[in-house]
């Protein structure tokens, strides 16, 4: 009994391992799938019988003279740990069905895909559900119409990472929700040249550290237009977005972040270090949840004491955050200059402010530094009185501290020029599920609607 019981532990554990091994391509100039993975003894690829529903017990690494195709309107359930690794070509367009990839069951945590290489890649309708995509290609990428999701913090602090420097990268129309950490990010010193519009941000920072949903560094152009960007209240340490230059890079860095609705995260917007920024016609309302107003809670903050940075704010709607703006160094920001329409720094301003402050006393503008900062052309909507006494009451300068720079506010005007998205926040909340009746998973995308079901449950993503 003994002995046999030895043999069948013996058995499991070879049976484990053999699970386990990693499976990589000849290199010969094939042309790779999941079907002919899941054809070919060794790869640790199986499907079901419809064809439909991969299995990957073990890595797959796509050598770089070969190519990989995803199919369309499949679903790979991957082991803890596992990882598909494409060194070469490939596609990763899904067509007009879904393709998902997510955990094998509740308790494994599977890498996701590495992709690396040198032609731009295209990633198109696929579901990324408990697994990241950890992107390495020089021609960078376009990222349309993906869902990422739960994001289990394997292959990276975040569900799409982008390298290598320099590259350039295309988000449009994806949905990110209750990742571990942040959504999108890149390394400090992998300069990405990165367009995000159209996207869908909540809840990500599940961890509760220090990630901020977007965690961005600096590019020859980067552009953050027309998103959500919703925060989870019980997070908070979570902000919304950052872009950085935080290895102090010279050169010229363009940062553009436009009308995007940004709530409820532990800070709205945060530009730091030497870059040229724009943030324009923005909502950034109610980012607050930071429980200590000297650790955060800006719905802007500029950051640069090397002052090296130019900043431009105009048009945004600042409302209900622990300070509206908050201005740390910087060689310029310009909140509105008034005086010369002609003048190449002209900005009319047109930002509105309202009741962003705590514990009884409004900082709707903070001039922590020596700069002398612009703000005229606001409204000030918070002041008691639309004079010059009721809106100094609102800011902090040097009338406040005469080490701080003054804050030039005059003229104002009177009315809100900003066009304020009116929504609730239960519009934007993490995708309802449902138990199916059938147990079974279709994916399905028709006019901006993802569904997908996974063990029993359909997750719907409105977009």
């Amino acid at each position: 009994m003994m002995k046999k019981l030895l043999f069948v532990l013996v058995g499991m554990m070879v049976s484990l391992e053999m699970m386990s091994q990693s499976f990589k391509t000849d290199g010969d100039g094939s042309t790779w799938t999941l079907t002919r993975l899941s054809q070919t003894e060794g790869s640790g690829v199986s499907v079901s019988d419809d064809g439909l529903v991969f299995t990957m017990l073990g890595d797959v690494t796509i050598a770089a003279e070969d190519v990989f195709n995803l199919e369309s309107y499949k679903e790979v359930r991957m082991g803890d740990g596992v990882r598909l690794e494409i060194l070469g070509a490939c596609s990763l367009d899904a067509g007009d069905f879904t393709t998902s990839f997510y955990p094998i069951d509740d308790q494994a945590q599977p890498y996701g895909l590495w992709v690396e290489g040198v032609d731009k890649v295209t990633v198109h309708n696929v579901s990324f559900e408990g697994a990241g995509l950890s992107c390495h290609v020089q021609g960078g990428m376009d990222i349309t119409d993906c869902l990422f999701m739960n994001h289990n913090a394997k292959s990276a602090s975040y569900a799409l990472n982008m390298a290598p420097d320099k590259s350039s990268y295309n988000v449009e129309n994806c949905g990110f929700y209750d990742c571990q950490r942040s959504a999108i990010g890149s390394g400090a010193n992998v300069r990405v040249n990165l367009t995000i519009k159209n996207c869908t941000f909540i809840g990500n920072g599940v961890s509760n550290s220090n990630y901020p949903q977007l965690n961005l560094t600096v590019g020859d152009n980067v552009v953050i237009s027309n998103n959500k960007i919703i925060g989870e209240r019980s997070h908070t340490k979570v902000g919304g977005i950052v872009v950085s230059n935080m290895m102090g890079y010279t050169g010229d860095y363009n940062t553009v972040i436009s009308d995007n609705v940004i709530e409820d995260n532990r800070f709205g917007v945060a530009v730091y270090t030497n870059q040229t920024a724009s943030v324009l016609n923005n909502v950034i309302r109610n980012n607050n949840t930071e429980v200590n107003p000297m650790n955060g809670g800006s719905g802007i903050n500029v950051y640069d004491p090397y002052k090296q940075q130019k900043t431009r704010i105009s048009g945004n709607y600042i409302e209900g955050n622990l300070w509206g703006i908050t201005v740390v160094g910087a060689a310029e920001v310009n909140i509105g200059k008034t005086d010369d329409p002609s003048a190449t720094d002209y900005n009319p301003g047109q930002n509105t402010f309202l009741n962003n402050g705590f514990d009884g006393t409004i900082y709707d503008l903070y001039n922590n530094s020596d700069n002398t900062v612009y703000a005229q052309g606001n409204y000030w909507k918070t002041a008691a009185t639309q004079d010059a006494e009721g809106i100094e009451a609102v800011i902090f300068h040097k009338v406040d501290d005469g080490s701080l720079g003054e804050v030039i506010f005059t003229p104002w005007i009177t009315e809100d020029k900003t066009l304020v998205e009116s929504f609730t926040n239960d519009e934007f909340t993490t995708p309802e599920e449902i138990y199916s009746l059938d147990g079974t998973r279709l994916n399905e995308m028709r006019k901006g609607i993802n569904i997908v079901h996974r063990n029993g449950k359909t997750v719907k993503v409105i977009r």
